[in-house]
């Protein structure tokens, strides 16, 4: 199955899901990926990079951010 990756609209066989925009993004759209615990995988696309509370909140391995930007 084919996808489209939502930042860069090309065409992806596989996709991750940026974890602070929930965009679903192919591989050369992430800027960064870390495993917290074992189990769960924190993935930031890069425009999510250049917003300072969700780097943040990435570095500090916590999936969801608290403050927004409105």
């Amino acid at each position: 199955m084919i996808f489209t990756c939502e930042r860069c609209k090309r065409e992806i066989y596989e996709s991750e899901q940026c974890n602070y925009c929930k965009r679903k993004i192919c591989y050369n759209c992430i800027k960064s990926s870390q495993r917290s615990p074992k189990t769960r995988r924190l993935v930031i696309c890069k425009d999510c990079w250049g917003v300072m509370p969700r780097r943040s909140a990435f570095k500090n391995r916590k999936s969801a951010v608290v403050v927004e930007e409105s």
